[in-house]
């Protein structure tokens, strides 16, 4: 452990209270700050790299924490500032650190293997499909989605993509020993065991689809390695669970291909086989209000116009109007009466 309870970072802000989990490459920190209120800070944490390849790693840790401070989603946990750096006396050097809001919940995976409902499976993962499709657009790949990381806020059905420790540019490769201790293997791709196939938004959509299948059949599906080498077959969900729809059961199984190339391409691509219409970009009311209000008073100045121009017409009109009828008046032969002979 860096850090222990008590201890102050970034200059007091934030007072360490306890360790909330430790994975492969980082370990998380629940704190408070100066108000009281609580936040995660997550830092790395891995004692068995080589000094140089720890700061490799930190350098990827800190670029692609600046590329998440731009997802900014309902459904992606929000950091609450740009990373900053903290004196780990423990390891002799600087460590960089992310600060992030704390989420009050539980995990998708801490529901005791409970079978969801479809409506509901398919409402959490059109939140979390909503998340990646921006993360994606910020040429960001998860690598690590799963019932684990998939928070459900306390009291409501909003779910929250968390822990992008993972996360990786588009194209880029991991290494498979990194990857392979570092994921769960039912929800990660084929892909993530590769040093040579790219990363792309189908690595996502495999692991989305996996979660599904989960969230659907409470069984973990197999894994993509066992499918791969050993010819494993992946039991199709609607044999777990026979409420699952025809279209969700085929979504899901185009979802997990093992071929990336036989996948759909895009989450979006993958919700819209489910039957499923999201906005990646939810619109913010009071852009829309100002919006509204631009399109009121342009609708409202082009009557405005309108009237003028009508109320000018009358008036020309008007002006002109005896100027013809005195003209008519005087081109008018007056009439000779002429009498009749007696």
């Amino acid at each position: 452990m860096v850090w222990k309870p008590g201890d102050l970072l970034q200059g007091g802000k934030y007072k360490v209270e306890s360790v909330l989990g430790r994975g492969s490459f980082g370990i998380t920190y629940l704190v408070k700050d100066g108000k009281g209120d609580r936040a995660v800070i997550k830092t790395l944490d891995d004692p068995h790299l080589s000094t140089q390849a720890f700061k490799r790693l930190q350098s990827r840790f800190v670029t692609e924490a600046f590329k998440l401070a731009k997802c900014q989603h309902p459904h992606i946990v929000r950091l609450l500032a740009d990373p900053f750096q903290e004196p780990a006396a423990s390891q002799n050097l600087d460590l960089w650190c992310i600060a992030m809001e704390y989420i009050a919940g539980t995990t998708l995976e801490n529901r005791d293997n409970q079978i969801l409902s479809e409506s509901e499976a398919l409402n959490y993962i059109k939140q979390i499909g909503a998340a990646l499709i921006v993360v994606h657009q910020n040429q960001l790949v998860h690598n690590d989605v799963r019932p684990g990381n998939i928070m459900i806020r306390a009291g409501s059905a909003k779910a929250v993509l968390i822990d992008f420790g993972l996360a990786r540019e588009g194209d880029r490769t991991l290494s498979v020993n990194s990857v392979a201790t570092a994921t769960e293997p039912n929800y990660a791709p084929i892909e993530l065991y590769s040093d040579k196939i790219p990363l792309q938004p189908y690595t996502d959509v495999y692991s989305l689809a996996a979660t599904l299948y989960n969230l659907l059949t409470g069984k973990l599906p197999e894994t993509a390695q066992n499918r791969k080498l050993n010819n494993q077959p992946l039991i199709p969900p609607q044999q777990h669970n026979p409420q699952i729809s025809k279209k969700v059961n085929r979504a899901i199984l185009q979802g997990m291909e093992l071929d990336p190339e036989n996948r759909p391409q895009s989450v979006q691509e993958w919700l819209d086989a489910l039957g499923i219409a999201t906005d990646a970009n939810p619109p913010n009311p009071s852009v829309d209000l100002q919006t509204d209000l631009a399109h009121k008073g342009l609708r409202l100045n082009q009557i405005q116009v309108i009237i003028a121009l009508i109320g000018l017409i009358i008036a020309i009109l008007a002006t002109l109007l005896p100027l013809v009828q005195s003209n008519n008046n005087k081109n008018t032969p007056i009439p000779v009466i002429t009498p009749k002979p007696k």
